[in-house]
């Protein structure tokens, strides 16, 4: 879903560049499974709002996948 591409001379710059894309495409990946949980959450306060707190599993999944794809471009470096 998500595909990037670095600039030639970013490339050069990187001492592992395929990484740093894998990284970033996971950095996008979690914010996106955030941001699903965040949905969820907002849905299911109008819903019941006993359960609204439900998919805040969801949300540290996805920060935890945003981390470690952080951690990868760190490296990458």
């Amino acid at each position: 879903m998500f595909e990037f591409k670095l600039r030639p001379e970013m490339r050069k710059k990187l001492k592992d560049p395929d990484l740093f894309v894998r990284g970033q495409e996971k950095v996008h990946w979690g914010i996106l499974i955030a941001m699903c949980g965040v949905v969820m959450s907002g849905i299911l306060i109008f819903q019941d709002p006993e359960k609204s707190t439900h998919p805040v599993w969801l949300m540290i999944l996805g920060l935890c996948v945003a981390v470690f794809g952080e951690f990868q471009k760190f490296r990458s470096k």
